[in-house]
Order: structure tokens, then sequence, then C-alpha cells
């Protein structure tokens, strides 16, 4: 059982790594009058005398109170209506509801907006919550926090308006903007254009691509055939210029003809080159103007990097148009999935990365956009040479591997219009290529780019089914990815639990290959509506590559279900305000040793035939509390008088025995 003591150097630690190393403690008389004037007869005994919370911090609009209490049990009490109980003697004895006291102290007497946190137990094994105070309102308990990463300055406001207001956060509301355009493009193809569903994705790549080559194309789309030409031949011909030109540096000419063998139905399409009566002009000026406007700066600006709009819009026509993706195990990932698996390798700048089965390249989005940062703080105050280094990272350093064609020309089209000029998007099975497929003589490339260091990879699911495709189920895709990179490269690959477990003899055997060759560092349990809407829980796996598993090794398994993100009605899912709580809190587990309990990682050695997840592993070791000692032994006895009383204690009354000789017993237990 820890100390108050030692509980509030570390909420003070927790406090100066969100930059606030000297907070108002206790009486609070070296904070601003107000604040001081506000806690004149607001003690939590009940009493006329001042308030003194252990902690208060200011951050523009907002107040931050925070109590902190040192055993576990004394967290937070909520009545059974899920309200903080703010009588004195709860007030005194929960850390939460002292800070929320407090905080509606000051709600009502200042013009703040507050916050209230309380931190119980200790630095290895603690509770943390947080509420929100408004004058004349009840409090509103906002749930559990790891740290303090919410009240950093930066962060606030934002948490503010999610986790208080439960308005959606500014990554989702831009989000839902391009999810709408999406939805508005579906709308249209069905209604204007008569589109089969695996060609909407296709239109929208070779309009974009042809924007991109020519800005002014929406000018040329007349709909009147001047010279001959159909609205969808001048689309066709801009993206191929493009495709051919030097700015794409596409490389083997098959690949090109594998983009255009896709884009090719846009010149005759009927519908879509013939003037609608409805829309005054062709479906495809049309469409070719709501991509223009709404979508164009948003899928080539460096600041929505992160975000694969075309992946979502993929993601949306799928939707719409039925299991024209999941038939296929065609699983595309969340951006905030593909954000955290570059975070969890530490993806940086000097590396080669591949994803081996790419999808509409949203891994290389998020690593391109990490690798982009890390070489603007590393030679920022050299543009010339930060100016190569971005060239090299977007020629030689980052390779997708995709077997479907219509998201092969998708994902191609993402990476040439992030910038990637040179796309090593490669249309063939992962389990075909070699090492000359992806690093063939280039007397360009510096010889630290011949082999990968990365890889992050969301494999198709449900594809082994039976002995004449098991060899392309998630253990396959991983081994084989695993044996393409560098010795003590890293691979991140997010995968159905199931694929953990290891039932089939040739799962079995593959567990027991990669564990010959190379180390399982870490297995995540995922948030289970991660995938909302197609039901399949995942988790997240971290190798090293070429570095045989150590068998004193201890392999990390964290419960992750709750990775800050919640399904909202109407919504999906979306961030509740802790998200980058979370992540933090997982990342300095993983990566620092940060201490936490079972319930969070279990750190244990590993076999071939465990099931690699967190609940095959878990235990509680936490000692009981008195409480839980008494409640546990009073369980027991009413138990026993219950089946005593019912006339059934032979059922648990020991056996009585006798001894060898026959003279008397032995007694095995006491009869009762």
């Amino acid at each position: 059982m820890g100390n108050e003591r030692s509980t509030d150097q570390f909420v003070r630690d927790m406090l100066r790594d969100i930059g606030y190393p000297r907070p108002w403690e206790q009486s609070c008389s070296d904070a601003p009058s107000y604040i001081y004037g506000a806690l004149e007869g607001a003690s939590k005994s009940g009493g006329s005398g001042r308030g003194k919370p252990e902690f208060v911090i200011e951050s523009g609009e907002f107040i931050v109170v925070v109590e902190d209490k040192s055993r576990f049990e004394d967290s937070h009490l909520l009545d059974d209506e899920g309200r903080v109980a703010l009588d004195p003697p709860a007030r005194v004895k929960y850390a939460l509801n002292g800070a929320v006291h407090y905080a509606k102290t000051f709600a009502d007497k200042t013009s703040k907006k507050v916050f209230a946190v309380g931190v119980a137990g200790t630095e290895s094994h603690y509770d943390m919550r947080a509420a929100y105070a408004a004058p004349r309102l009840e409090p509103k308990v906002l749930g559990r926090l790891e740290t303090l990463t919410p009240f950093a300055s930066a962060n606030i406001d934002e948490y503010y308006r999610v986790a208080a207001l439960g308005e959606l956060p500014r990554e989702e509301r831009e989000v839902r903007e391009i999810r709408k355009v999406a939805a508005n493009l579906h709308e249209g193809m069905r209604n204007y254009a008569s589109l089969e569903n695996e060609n909407k994705a296709t239109l929208v790549s070779a309009i974009l691509l042809a924007l991109k080559y020519r800005p002014e194309l929406l000018d040329d789309l007349t709909g009147d055939q001047r010279n001959g030409y159909r609205d969808g031949e001048k689309v066709y011909n801009a993206a191929k210029e493009f495709l051919e030109s030097p700015e794409a540096d596409l490389g083997p000419k098959q690949k090109i003809g594998i983009m255009l063998d896709r884009f090719a139905f846009i010149r005759r399409h009927v519908l879509l080159n013939q003037r609608n009566r409805d829309l005054g002009k062709t479906p495809l000026e049309h469409f070719t103007e709501i991509l223009d406007h709404e979508v164009f700066e948003v899928v080539s600006s460096p600041s929505h990097s992160a975000f694969d709009v075309l992946g979502n819009f993929y993601g949306e026509f799928v939707k719409y148009g039925g299991s024209d993706g999941n038939s296929l195990g065609i699983v595309l990932t969340p951006h905030h999935i593909t954000d955290l698996m570059t975070e969890l390798v530490d993806v940086n700048s000097d590396d080669v990365v591949l994803d081996p089965t790419a999808g509409s390249g949203a891994f290389l989005i998020a690593a391109m956009r990490r690798m982009f940062a890390d070489a603007t703080k590393r030679y920022g105050n050299e543009p010339a040479r930060l100016n190569d280094r971005l060239d090299e990272i977007k020629r030689f350093q980052l390779h997708g591997v995709e077997l479907q064609d219509k998201l092969f020309a998708v994902g191609t089209t993402n990476m040439i219009l992030r910038g990637d000029g040179k796309a090593n998007f490669q249309r063939r099975s992962f389990f075909d290529t070699t090492r000359d497929d992806f690093f063939p003589y280039n007397p360009e490339r510096p010889g630290r780019l011949e082999g990968f260091t990365k890889v992050l990879m969301n494999p198709p699911y449900s594809q082994s089914k039976d002995k004449t495709t098991r060899h392309l189920s998630e253990l396959s895709f991983i081994e084989r990815a695993l044996s393409q990179l560098k010795v003590r490269g890293r691979l991140a690959a997010i995968v159905p639990q199931s694929a953990m477990v290891g039932k089939t003899t040739e799962d079995k055997e593959l567990k027991a290959k990669i564990l010959r060759h190379h180390t399982l560092d870490a297995v995540l349990t995922m948030n289970p509506d991660t995938f909302h809407g197609v039901g399949t829980h995942v988790v997240i796996a971290l190798f090293t590559a070429g570095v045989s598993h150590p068998a004193t090794k201890k392999t990390a398994f964290v419960n992750f279900k709750d990775d800050g993100y919640k399904v909202r009605q109407h919504v999906g899912l979306v961030d509740d305000g802790r998200a980058d709580d979370r992540r933090k809190h997982v990342l300095e587990v993983l990566r620092d040793g940060v201490p936490a309990d079972t319930s969070f990682v279990v750190r244990s050695e590993v076999t071939a035939t465990d099931e690699w997840q967190h609940s095959y592993f878990y235990f509680n070791d936490q000692p009981p509390s008195y409480e839980d000692f008494y409640a546990t032994v009073a369980d027991y006895l009413t138990w026993q008088v219950d089946i005593h009383t019912h006339g059934r204690g032979d059922l648990i009354a020991p056996p009585v025995a006798q001894n060898d000789a026959g003279g008397g017993v032995d007694v095995i237990g006491v009869n009762e």
C-alpha cells in the first residue's frame, strides 16, 4: 500500500510532463486571487473553512483541479445512476468525489470551464478518473484516464468539446465531410450513370490523376464532343499522359498498362458521356466538378496526409454496394490504426517500408507522413539536404504489393497524389515476389536502401479455408513478410484473434517456424469495434525479424480493448476524447517499460503451442483489499449455511475413511 506523499509526487510528475512544473497546491495562496477567494468556505469536510485541493492548474479558459488518495479503493464513489456522490463523507474519502466538490465550487464562483480529476493508488497500480463541472448542472463523469495528456494546453479545448460537450473530434468532422462526398458520388454514379460497383473507385482515381496533370480539365468537359472527343476520352487521355510522363515515373510499362486497362471503360461508357437532362451536363463533368472542388486539395494536401481519402471512398462504395470487398477478405484499416502501427515499430526517415497487402495504400500513407516528419526534424535547417531526403523517401523507401486490380489502381493513385512520384506499387501475389522484384539494379539508389527494415500489413482475412488454401492464412503472410526483412527489421500486423491461436496443424507449424527464426515482441488485443460493422475481433502482433525467439524472453501481451474509441449511434467509431491518452500509455508501457498491472499487460515467456493473446496469459496480481477479503469470506459462509439448511451438507462435508487396520478412523477432514 502506498502513501499519499508518493501519490502526490506521482501527480506532480504527470503535471510536469504536460507543461505544468509548478501547480498551485493545498491552500493555493500563490494562485490568482479569484481562485484563492473561490475556496473560501469550501472545505470538503462540510465545515466553514477554506478548501484545500491537492492541485490546481489554469489553462486559458479552463481550470483543472486534482485530488489524490494513496489507496486504489478510494478512487471514486458513484450512486446507482452513475452520479458522483457529493455528501461530505464521500468528498473526504474518495479522490474524484473531492475533486468534483472543488470543481463545482470553481464553476459556481468563476467564469471558467472546470475539470475534476481523481487519482487513487500508486504509480504501478492506480485509477484516474475525470469529470466536468458546470454551474447549476449535474457534474458529468468522463471516464478513466492513464495520463493527464488531455489537459495539456494544446489538447484541453478539443477534450472539452469531445468529452464534455459530446461533439465529434476535429478529425472525425473532416472525415465525415469526405464520406458525405463519397455518399453523394455513389448516389450520382448509380442514378446518372448506372455505374458498376467495381468501377466507382476506379473512376475517382482516373479523374484525380487527370486533374493533377491538367488542373484546367474541367473547362474542357463540355459534352459537345468537340474535335470528336467525348468527355471520357479527355479524362482518359489526361490520366494516360500523366502516367506516361516523367513526373509520374511509374517505371515498367506493364504497371501503366494495368492502370490504363482499369480506366479504359471511361472512354466509351454511354451514360457517363451523354448529357443528362437533370444535370444539364454529362455525369462525368458533374463528378469531375465535385472532385475538383471538394476532394482534390484534401487528397493531395500535406496537412491531411494521415488520412486515406481514396481508401475511404472505396470503403464507402463497398458499404453501399454490397459484399464487394468483404467477400475477398478485404478489410480496410482505420487510419487511427495505421498511425498507431507506424508508432509501434517506430518508422523513421531511414526506413525502407513494405506493405505486402497494400490495398488502398493506407499504411504507406501513414508511414510516409511519419518519415517526412522525422526527416524535417533532422534536416529542417538544411533545405537542400531535406529536399534530397524527401525525394529519396518517395522514390525508394515505400513499397506496396496488391493483387486486386481495382485496389492496385486506387493504391497507386493514392501514392502518386500524396507526392510519391515513384509509386512503388506492384500488381501481383506477394507469395510470387522475389528480392529482384523490389530491388532491381539502380545506380541512383544508395546501397543502404537495398532491403526492407519495416513491414506494416493487414493481410486478407479468412482466405485459408481448406488444405488447398492453407498457404493463404494470416500466419503465412506474416512468415513470408518476416523473411523479406533485414535482420532486426520490425513487423506490425493486424490480424484476427484466431490467427494467434493456431488451430490447424499448418498454423501450429508456422508458429513454431516463426519462433525458430524470428522474435515475437508483443501482441495487443484491440477494441472489439476496431472494424465496426465487420464483426472481426483483432490483435496487432509485433515481431523482430531474423533473431530466433529466446526461450527466456518475456513477450508483452497487452489488453488494449479500451483504446479511447467508442461506437456512436448513427456515426460509427469515434474518439471519445481519450484516444491520445490511451495511445501515449500503451507506447510508454511497450517502449519505456512504464509499470502497469496485469489487467493491462502481462509479460511472459511464450511457446508455439500457447495462444498469443492477453486473455491466455492474464492473472490478477493485485492483493485483495480487506473489504474484498471479508466480503469473500462472508459469501463463502453464507453459501455453506444455505447448503446445510437445505439438507445437502453431504455435498460439501469431507468424507470419513476407515484406517487400514479397521480399528478406528483417520479423519481426512472435519465433519460438520
